[in-house]
């Protein structure tokens, strides 16, 4: 193969529906679906330069970072069939003792003491009645 020939990648509808629940912004979502492609296209092409034959049924990519991808070629094109992430939570949230130190405390001080980073937006205290 001709290492200048282009490879052609493309997302099946169900794999950038999968891909799109990674990212919720739709401007991210578009920049990094367009970047992954090309990254699975130089992969493919790399790997096809070096004549190291790739499972055109199902061959699997995964990223460091937890992200896997399923390939199938068909008619030359190779298409990402499923996406997923494997990656653990990054963060740990000690309930107890959160609900404990926030409990008259401000939010603020209570992650700076707990030592723990925001999991979840505050709640909103503009309805709140005042007695």
């Amino acid at each position: 193969m001709n290492p200048k020939q282009h490879v052609e990648v493309e997302f099946t509808r169900s794999a950038w529906r999968q891909f799109a629940r990674q990212h919720i912004h739709l401007g991210a979502r578009f920049v990094l679906g367009v970047m992954l492609r090309y990254e699975v296209a130089a992969y493919i092409a790399a790997h096809e330069a070096q004549s190291i034959a790739l499972d055109t049924i199902c061959q699997e990519i995964h990223y460091d970072s937890g992200l896997y991808l399923l390939l199938m070629k068909c008619q030359g094109v190779w298409y990402i069939t499923e996406v997923w992430t494997t990656s653990t939570p990054t963060g740990f949230v000690p309930v107890y003792l959160w609900q404990k130190v926030r409990c008259g405390w401000r939010d603020v001080l209570a992650q700076v003491f707990s030592g723990w980073r925001t999991v979840t937006a505050a709640p909103d205290r503009s309805a709140e009645v005042l007695l």
